[in-house]
């Protein structure tokens, strides 16, 4: 497959076709050139055409779909146009972006899938605490942010104090412009009396408009319990409430809310048992891409994974491939991060490495010359220590024997004697990371380790001409993309080695494929994340 053809789809549904079998010599595509990259897909594009006269330089053709493809009509790129300037006389450079890069142009994405960050309760607004001082209640207290002492876990706790007439004590909880709540879980001791009641509504604004009350209060001596609460109707603001009708006897009462989740009104389904319950990260990943029209994706391309993230929220503005980005940093079914991007038909993919692509070979006797930047010393690590908060804003961590963390443990130790870094003690690496519980930390810690120590061999083949498939077949160069996997077949080690990034010159029918993983991809990952999530097995 020495040519390639180019079909352009115009937004007024035209198509237009350019190829070397094409009679009018203005619709003969030359100096191809693509890219692809993992993450992404396919990346940018150019195409030099003789300027035909219905393809001027103007803004109509800006966005316009075009796709390279070869014999058999097996697509070679697809993208859309970015650009149309004047290269000469008599011709125009199409320049071209990989459709991931819709991802960036949505930047108003907002979710609240699940959130037990206690410290988004917050006080009442003065103009509810105003209305309820007109109702008789002397004063409105706010709860507390601590560590239950029985449980030790991270809750909200709301105390009246002894001789106070008409006490109450509330926190409210904002999901954001754009976003609602859909049920509340809450687990609950008290140490009030029986004619204390505590009990949970949702409103329209933090004035109380349109507030819906909770049927089900928490109520009586030395009581505790743990349920769900749906509101009829999803809303924007939640509140809890503690107090009674009456003056407070000579003791302070007091109810305790441990493990305190929101869950926001987006349609998923709850995955795990609460009180762990979440979503499966690729159930996030598909809510995502739905928002994004111009990709598609199957249940093929998306990976369902098998663990439950508890907490994950987008309160502010935010692109849909920071969301991606976030979701991925937390791990696939391989406990490291998922390739995603997009290739043809608008097809968003999400799958571990190694479970998609092809295992191209080739020989450096024939079609591939290759270079080896050696082993990486840089991205080895003995062992990895984990900062995390609990919810509550208490700071814990995890790490190896010997990191003086918090909780030691040998799951984040990297003993194999064939590691070069093991051979320098305590040659440890930290990351400070969001809300997660222990075991979360920990898996966070272990997919660190996978993906530092995974690598060690980086560098890049360049293939001319043609390479062959597992199977035998022999394709063009033009195939070979981000994702697949090559071997050197006469290479001293013809390990399979994955590709991260290519680059394609249709002039020379030259392909050049980087192996190994970009520099601290991982850590840039981790950088972005607000608050990375729990990981539970199911």
């Amino acid at each position: 497959m020495s040519e390639i053809a180019a079909e352009l789809s115009l937004s007024d549904g035209r198509k237009i076709r350019f190829g070397s079998d094409e009679e009018n010599t203005d619709y003969i595509p030359q100096n191809i050139s693509f890219d692809t990259s993992n993450p992404g897909g396919f990346g940018s594009a150019s195409v030099t055409l003789p300027r035909p006269e219905n393809l001027y330089a103007d803004d109509a053709k800006l966005f316009s779909g075009l796709r390279l493809y070869g014999e058999g009509n097996v697509t070679i790129y697809d993208g859309f146009v970015i650009g149309v300037p004047q290269v000469g006389a008599n011709e125009i450079e199409l320049q071209l972006s990989g459709w991931v890069t819709v991802l960036d142009r949505i930047e108003t994405f907002r979710q609240i899938f699940v959130d037990r960050d206690l410290s988004r309760w917050t006080a009442a607004s003065r103009a509810w605490r105003l209305m309820l001082m007109g109702l008789g209640f002397s004063s409105v207290a706010d709860a507390a942010t601590e560590t239950d002492v029985a449980s030790a876990l991270p809750a909200l706790t709301f105390t009246v104090v002894a001789n106070a007439p008409y006490p109450l004590v509330e926190a409210w909880y904002d999901a954001g412009a754009g976003n609602e709540i859909e049920s509340f879980y809450r687990d609950y001791t008290s140490l009030a009396l029986s004619t204390y009641e505590g009990a949970f509504s949702v409103a329209s604004d933090d004035a109380g408009t349109a507030i819906i009350d909770d049927a089900d209060l928490m109520v009586g001596t030395n009581s505790a319990g743990a349920s769900t609460w749906t509101p009829s109707t999803p809303k924007r603001w939640g509140r809890i409430r503690f107090g009674l009708s009456g003056t407070v006897g000579s003791k302070d009462q007091s109810m305790t809310l441990r493990r305190l989740q929101v869950f926001g009104n987006h349609g998923l389904t709850k995955r795990g048992t609460a009180p762990d319950q979440g979503y499966y990260a690729s159930d996030i990943v598909g809510h995502a891409i739905s928002q994004a029209p111009s990709l598609n994706y199957s249940t093929d391309s998306v990976e369902t994974t098998s663990f439950v993230i508890p907490h994950l929220t987008f309160v502010d503005d935010t692109s849909l491939r920071s969301v991606i980005e976030q979701v991925s940093s937390l791990g696939g079914n391989q406990n490291v991060p998922n390739d995603w991007g997009v290739y043809e038909d608008k097809e968003f993919y999400w799958r571990s490495p190694g479970t998609y692509g092809r295992v191209w070979h080739v020989r450096r006797d024939e079609v591939a010359t290759s270079s080896s930047d050696g082993p990486d010393a840089d991205r080895r690590v003995a062992g990895v220590k984990i900062n995390y908060s609990d919810g509550s804003g208490t700071s814990l961590s995890v790490g190896p024997p010997g990191s003086n963390a918090d909780y030691e443990t040998t799951e984040l130790l990297d003993s194999d004697p064939d590691n070069p870094a093991f051979r320098i003690p305590g040659a440890f690496k930290s990351e400070s990371v969001g809300i997660t519980s222990q075991q979360g930390a920990i898996n966070i810690g272990v997919m660190i380790l996978n993906e530092r120590n995974g690598l060690g061999w980086r560098g890049s083949i360049e293939v001319q001409g043609e390479a062959t498939d597992a199977n035998g077949n022999t394709y063009p160069a033009a195939l070979i993309r981000s994702g697949d996997q090559i071997v050197i077949s006469d290479a001293d080690d013809p390990t399979p080695r994955t590709i991260v990034s290519t680059s394609y010159d249709h002039s020379s029918l030259t392909c050049t494929a980087s192996i190994g993983a970009a520099p601290d991809s991982l850590e840039s990952l981790l950088n972005q994340l607000a608050a990375v999530t729990d990981l539970v097995a199911t």
